[in-house]
């Protein structure tokens, strides 16, 4: 216990060094990395996800959840044993993207919606890749067919749905809801009016996606370095002591370090396309290191929450796998590689970069009035 205790004191340090020796050694591929993971964000993850993050907190905000609440109240008690409120919460989490089911359980938890056990047991299955990336980014994009991004998709969700059965089966064995229900019937939390919810919702996007485009950009950096640098290669061998091919083994760090790398590595290997839903069911530590941040006050387990990405990797993987032995949307699906790319999105480097130093100005003046009310 003391010698771990005293390791972890050395962590900070050694990953210090570890920086900075990167930089100083491989600075051009730093620079190609950094610049890698912009563009990744600015053409893929900012128009896809951004929408999502200011809706979803508007939602939440507004108080238009409840009304969502009760539409959805049988399906949400039913299948996940969850109190009405949380209906809003799922719905924009298979519909958003990873950070959006996040945010979504902040509020929740921040406004005392939700108890720490829901919000622990929701974020098990609340994280799901979204269909702007699946359908769009994945499958109109880097596989030229949009089938093939539906069901991606679909094994997503179904993955979801059966992880938050099962967690609602599990807690209504462990104990009895009534604490709980009474709990989200009696806390109604703030309702802000629409042009402060509308405030309050860019706002929180706009810092949601500051911290997504800053670790998207380290990872990024990362990865650059480990595939230029000819440590890829030592793994390659090193895997294949195992017997695990070469193909496969080069896409091991991206999928366990970050999702939009691992599909652009997944793609230019021209490996079979359930290994897309594989890499999107994890999700990749960086997307996780989103989610920490935005629940640093939600008392999560981690090491729980890991092993059921892990869970949902295997789940989504096996469906896809099964579906796409039995069914093939088209030929083209796995001859695609090789053919000319197609722009993610309508929206330029330069305009999405645009956007990140917006919404950086658009905090800080937040932050400033705040502080001028403060004092007057």
């Amino acid at each position: 216990m003391f010698g771990a205790v005293k390791i972890k004191k050395f962590v900070p340090l050694f990953l210090s060094f570890f920086f900075i020796s990167i930089l100083l050694i491989f600075p051009s591929y730093c620079v190609e990395g950094v610049l890698k993971g912009l563009e990744n964000t600015c053409r893929i993850l900012i128009p896809s996800l951004f929408p999502y993050m200011v809706l979803s907190s508007f939602i939440m905000r507004s108080g238009a959840d409840r009304y969502i609440g009760k539409i959805f109240a049988p399906i949400t008690k039913i299948l996940f044993n969850l109190p009405p409120v949380c209906s809003s919460a799922i719905i924009l989490s298979l519909i958003g993207g990873f950070p959006v089911g996040a945010k979504c359980v902040q509020l929740l938890y921040k406004d005392k919606k939700i108890t720490a056990e829901q919000a622990q047991r929701m974020m098990l299955f609340c994280i799901c890749s979204g269909p702007a990336f699946l359908i769009t980014a994945i499958g109109a994009v880097m596989l030229h067919n949009i089938e093939a991004g539906i069901i991606l998709y679909i094994t997503q969700i179904f993955s979801c749905i059966i992880i938050g059965i099962c967690t609602g089966i599990c807690s209504r064995i462990k104990r009895s809801n009534s604490d709980s229900e009474n709990l989200s019937e009696n806390n109604a939390g703030t309702r802000s009016s629409a042009v402060t919810a509308i405030l309050e919702a860019s706002s929180d996007g706009a810092e949601s996606v500051i911290l997504m485009t800053a670790l998207v950009v380290v990872f990024s950096l990362l990865l650059n370095v480990y595939s230029k640098s000819g440590a890829a290669d030592l793994l390659t061998s090193f895997f294949g002591i195992f017997g695990i091919q070469a193909r496969e083994s080069e896409i091991i760090i991206p999928i366990i370090s970050e999702v939009t790398m691992a599909c652009n590595e997944i793609k230019e290997l021209s490996l079979p396309v359930w290994y897309f839903s594989l890499a999107a069911g994890f999700g990749g530590i960086c997307v996780h290191m989103q989610i920490f941040g935005i629940l640093r006050d939600v008392p999560i387990k981690r090491g729980k929450y890991i092993l059921f990405r892990l869970i949902n990797a295997v789940i989504s993987t096996a469906a896809a796998y099964i579906i796409f032995t039995v069914y093939s949307p088209t030929t083209e699906v796995f001859s695609v590689f090789g053919g000319p790319e197609a722009e993610a999105s309508a929206t330029t480097l330069i305009g999405s970069a645009a956007l990140i130093i917006m919404c950086a100005v658009f905090l800080l003046s937040l932050r400033k009035k705040e502080l001028t009310r403060r004092f007057f």
